[in-house]
């Protein structure tokens, strides 16, 4: 396996299998003037559904916000089947909806930060995340999309137009994008999402903050990690699969009980009604995703965004992490936005 691969296998396999786990309860997640936030999101909405609040709070506070899409979110074929009304979409018809979701993102980061969020739209495929660390490292073995066709970033406004699908690149590019930004509080997948995009992207992330922190004259920056969770086991969060979309904005969302604390702590920001009622609006402009799964967008919407809070510089057990790995690789059944075998 590839040393880079797995420097990024432990580390996230550090964040999913620490032992020395705590009792559970929720802290008050505090945002301190002049935060540089970086929001990292596998797909287009994530960053809405997990840090909306976060990222109007830290506006609030005289702070900058950086915010990364890495795939269009072009394979969700139920969806796209419900748009086109063809039982066997072309790849065209996923380019076209790889582009709405893109101009989705768009939108919703103008209305959130009122044209002071900075957007990286980096046009990956929809699946291509996981892949890209464990099979496709190398540029020259990328990934290709099995719906779009293609094996590198084919969108005219994506920021990574014409790179190879591959884990060298995609690393490289968060790594740039951390040396720039210099984050003090970066929001994230957990690697223990139960998808494979959101999986993976955790993994890269980790990998990237190693590196960056690691470079001479970084020893002193000690940013906050946030680790999100979007998917978990069925029925998380309450209704997102009720197959209508309810008002859950009077109650508070909290990290379900059965996701393992791992030695770290869980922090909540409680929103206010004008945060609330900002996110969504922000989630509102997803068209294609009400229309597909409203009800579980709406879940997302409550009093609190809730996370789990790493300490970057923690290095317990890597190798019993490591070990762990290698007898026991975590499996993704389905891609929940695809409904295929991964």
């Amino acid at each position: 396996m590839n040393n880079a691969i797995q420097i990024a296998l432990i580390l996230a396999l550090l964040l999913a299998f620490q032992a020395n786990a705590q009792s559970r309860g929720e802290q008050n997640l505090e945002i301190r003037q002049g935060e540089r936030l970086l929001v990292l999101a596998p797909h287009p909405d994530d960053e809405s559904l997990s840090s909306a609040g976060l990222i109007k709070r830290v506006f609030e506070n005289g702070g900058s916000v950086r915010s990364v899409v890495v795939t269009a979110g072009d394979a969700y074929v139920g969806a796209i089947i419900k748009e086109t009304g063809k039982a066997n979409p072309s790849p065209a018809d996923y380019l076209d909806y790889g582009e709405k979701r893109l101009e989705e993102s768009r939108r919703a980061a103008q209305l959130l930060g009122q044209g002071f969020v900075h957007l990286d739209l980096l046009g990956f495929s929809d699946g291509s995340i996981y892949a890209a660390l464990v099979n496709h490292w190398r540029r020259k073995y990328p990934m290709r999309s099995d719906y779009t066709g293609f094996d590198h970033v084919p969108y005219a406004e994506a920021e990574d137009r014409g790179i190879a699908q591959d884990g060298q690149d995609l690393h490289d590019e968060l790594l740039a994008i951390l040396r720039e930004t210099k984050p003090t509080l970066i929001s994230f997948p957990d690697v223990m999402e139960n998808d494979s995009d959101h999986a993976g992207l955790g993994m890269f992330v980790l990998l990237a903050i190693h590196d960056w922190l690691s470079e001479s004259g970084n020893s002193h920056l000690q940013p906050r990690l946030l680790a999100y969770l979007i998917h978990w086991q069925h029925g998380w969060p309450k209704g997102s699969d009720y197959g209508v979309a309810l008002d859950w904005s009077d109650q508070p969302l909290y990290l379900p009980d059965d996701l393992p604390l791992r030695g770290h702590s869980r922090e909540c920001l409680t929103l206010n009604t004008q945060e609330i009622n900002l996110k969504r609006q922000v989630l509102g402009q997803y068209q294609t995703q009400q229309r597909a799964m409203g009800d579980f967008l709406s879940a997302f919407v409550r009093k609190t965004e809730c996370f789990t809070v790493l300490n970057p510089s923690s290095s317990r057990g890597i190798n019993n992490v490591l070990e762990h790995w290698r007898h026991s690789r975590k499996s993704f059944d389905y891609h929940p936005m695809t409904r295929r075998k991964i």
